[in-house]
């Protein structure tokens, strides 16, 4: 019996120390196509101001993990995946009321905004929230435009996987305005070869923070640990340096 309890207690330290011994590296992380945050660059290796922050906290922590460890996956995908699999990581999140219990979070990285944009050709002038109400919306499934799309009252709200549906159906008149991040959604229409300045915000959606999202399982030490030394980065200069490098202001 004496051997039985001294053979418990070795188990439950063992489990215990596993615990406490998650690192950086134990985690897996997802991101979507969000430039100039994140996205797959051209030799599929995720690039952007948040994946260079994430990987300069993953070598100012002594990881092995680097850029090619990060998946870019669609967004709704990842959203599941961070709710159900332990260990994960998805980002950026926009950190809501509705969001704030179901994650862990580090952050922010960004303060963002989401607008409804429009082509600038059709003079749209929206003088208050009321009046989105009856204009055909595209968003990104599960992302925060398609809440906040849901939360201003939309009725016609058409959800896809990728972006650049929603700029070929805008362009097509088949939605009235697309629900997005201002700063990125320039970024994906240039790439796309198209003109910026054809497109407009006719209404601020929100401002808010954008995080590191963690499955809400994973050790608190370890999320304390990150969101300290990214707090160093932006008290060094590091942080402003990456932003610097990829034009965010």
């Amino acid at each position: 019996m004496k051997l039985l309890k001294i053979a418990l207690v070795l188990v439950f330290c063992l489990c215990s120390g596993s615990a406490w011994a998650l690192t950086v590296d134990d985690i897996t992380y997802m991101t979507e196509d969000y430039p100039p945050f994140n996205m797959a660059g051209a030799d599929g290796v995720a690039t952007g101001a948040a994946v260079d922050t994430l990987t300069t906290i993953f070598e100012r922590m002594g990881a092995a993990k680097t850029a090619k460890d990060i998946q870019v996956l669609p967004w709704a995908r990842g959203y599941r995946e961070v709710q159900s699999t332990p260990n994960t990581c998805l980002f950026l999140m926009t950190l809501t009321d509705e969001r704030k219990p179901l994650f862990k979070w580090v952050g922010p990285v960004v303060v963002n905004t989401f607008d409804a944009i429009a082509l600038k050709s059709k003079g749209m002038k929206i003088a208050s929230a009321e009046e989105l109400v009856n204009l055909k919306a595209g968003v990104i499934r599960d992302d925060v435009g398609d809440a906040l799309a849901q939360k201003a009252g939309i009725k016609q709200i058409e959800r896809v996987p990728s972006n650049d549906q929603n700029i070929k159906k805008l362009n097509e008149g088949r939605i009235d305005i697309w629900v997005f991040g201002e700063s990125s959604a320039k970024l994906q229409v240039k790439e796309m070869g198209l003109n910026p300045d054809d497109y407009e915000s006719v209404w601020r959606m929100s401002e808010s923070g954008l995080y590191f999202a963690f499955h809400k399982d994973v050790d608190d030490a370890l999320i304390e640990s990150m969101q300290k030394v990214l707090d160093e980065m932006k008290a060094d200069g590091a942080y402003e340096a990456i932003m610097k490098k990829y034009n965010v202001q």
